[in-house]
């Protein structure tokens, strides 16, 4: 329990501008996320290429093998967040879970530096990473938080200096790319790791005179004796499924693709399941449940949303590496240099259709029509990207303006969709389900990378154009139905009501 002069010492704290007009714990925190996103960006840029590469370079893995455990280490890594989120909520406390979560990640990415750690290593840092993502969750998110009082104007502040930084964070790819391209892999990891840990030293070394008590202990804590149980049997959990699927492959009874797929398939079934407990609860008012059903069009389509994102870092990730002419200016640049487009796209699209909304005011589209026409520019990606391979031999080197139009029409996309789907979810959640309905709506981005995992048992060199075709598709006409149909939706979600 805090005393008065500890309660005294966390407002001083807070009310702290020597960041930015923030206080100095968030600048700590930004620090750490700035960290924190190179590490992540540039590991995950170059991941794939490492898979497939030849050995000693690389894995020497194949290239749909490697593009499904891409896929699949999206989707694990989404779900377990959300068990990181009710550990850091009821077992260590916010902070603890995010220095927890940093430190092991660490280690994960001193794994693949390792240049014999091989498959062994590539396993162990897999493992690593989702035991990180099962301690954290959204913990640095929810720690920024702590620092500001609800009626607090800077609050808003401090997230925009957070989304900037990531987007910062997002040209790593660029320099991991370019190390991996001059002096390999487990160097450009090395480099990931030495960023990681940078951002742990900062936390450790200005926790205590930054941070006071703030976010120390768990908002809703287990008892005790409930803690210690849910502790021992998460670590038994973890080590028997090590354990079982680790037998299971070196026996070959398991393959990459079968574990691929059976993973991949649970984590479609979930948000399933999520869904009708949350719309047959007794909890859940009659008027609550008609607007958590009227959610579900929307949320299929960020599924497929999400199901076109992972495209972009799995195969077309290796279609950029062997057929995009990368060389410009007579200089060569690294496949992974191009993953950093999003990030620019996201930031100037962002403005441009925040600042559209903010003229057209009412006559703006209601939530589910830009949930519609995002989700249809989304599945205009892949239909593009139908182009580059019939105009052009299997040998044939394309311009980078492909990919570069690719992810333009993607990130527009986005644009329209993202910050609208979290509105939605925020608006019909019920009141007994408030946070667990935005975390339905997460489970859109891991069920969208699910779908990707399955999605490429189909793919095969020569089929390109029938693939990306059926994905386009099915997302635009998602997307379609949604914007036709977005009126009645809207009236269902009771946003309606809320503009009469």
């Amino acid at each position: 329990m805090k005393t008065a002069s500890q309660a005294i010492s966390n407002e001083e704290l807070r009310k702290q501008r020597s960041f930015l007009g923030h206080p100095k714990g968030v600048g700590t925190l930004s620090f750490m996320q700035l960290c924190n996103s190179y590490a992540s960006y540039g590991m995950s840029a170059i991941l794939i290429y490492y898979l497939y590469a030849v050995k000693p370079e690389g894995l020497g893995l194949s290239q749909a093998n490697a593009a499904q455990l891409i896929s699949l280490y999206s989707a694990c890594s989404l779900m377990f967040g959300i068990v990181g989120s009710y550990v850091a909520d009821r077992i260590l406390g916010t902070r603890r879970a995010l220095c927890f979560s940093r430190a092991v990640t660490v280690l994960a990415y001193v794994c693949l530096a390792l240049p014999f750690g091989g498959i062994v290593g590539y396993v162990g840092a897999m493992c690593l990473l989702l035991v990180s993502a099962m301690l954290c969750g959204r913990s640095a998110d929810a720690l920024m938080g702590k620092f500001y009082d609800k009626s607090d104007s800077r609050r808003d502040g401090a997230y925009t200096i957070g989304y900037v930084i990531s987007n910062i964070g997002a040209a790593a790819p660029v320099i991991s790319g370019a190390i991996a391209l001059a002096t390999g892999y487990h160097a450009a990891f090395l480099v990931c790791a030495v960023f990681a840990a940078l951002g742990v030293a900062a936390y450790l070394i200005t926790e205590k005179k930054f941070f006071g008590t703030i976010g120390y202990e768990p908002d809703d804590p287990l008892p005790a004796d409930k803690k210690k149980s849910f502790i021992v049997k998460m670590i038994v959990a973890i080590v028997v499924a090590i354990a079982v699927f680790a037998v299971l492959f070196i026996s070959g009874i398991l393959t990459i693709g079968v574990f691929s797929n059976v993973i991949s398939t649970a984590a479609i079934f979930i948000p399933i399941i999520y869904f009708v407990i949350i719309i047959t609860s007794p909890k859940t008012q009659k008027e609550e449940k008609t607007r958590v059903a009227n959610l579900i069009p929307a949320f299929i389509c960020n599924c497929f949303a999400m199901l076109v994102w992972t495209q972009s870092t799995s195969i077309l990730a290796i279609f950029t590496e062997q057929r995009v002419d990368r060389v410009i200016f007579g200089m060569e640049i690294s496949a992974a240099s191009f993953q950093t487009l999003p990030a620019v796209f996201a930031i100037f699209l962002g403005a441009v259709v925040g600042s559209l909304w903010s003229v057209l005011g009412k006559r703006q589209p209601l939530a589910p029509a830009k949930i519609g026409i995002g989700t249809i520019l989304w599945g205009c990606g892949p239909l593009f990207m139908t182009l580059p391979f019939m105009l052009y031999g299997a040998a044939d080197k394309v311009s980078p303006l492909w990919i570069v139009v690719f992810y333009l029409l993607i990130i527009l996309g986005e644009a329209f969709t993202s910050p609208v789907g979290y509105s939605c979810a925020s608006i019909v959640a019920p009141q007994a389900f408030a946070t667990q309905m935005i975390t339905v709506w997460s489970m859109s981005q891991s069920t969208g990378a699910a779908l990707n995992t399955l999605a490429v048992n189909f793919y095969k060199e020569g089929s390109e154009v029938p693939f990306f075709l059926v994905i386009g598709l099915i997302t635009c006409a998602a997307g379609l139905i949604v914007l036709i149909f977005g009126k009645k939706i809207a009236a269902g979600m009771g946003m309606l009501e809320k503009t009469e």
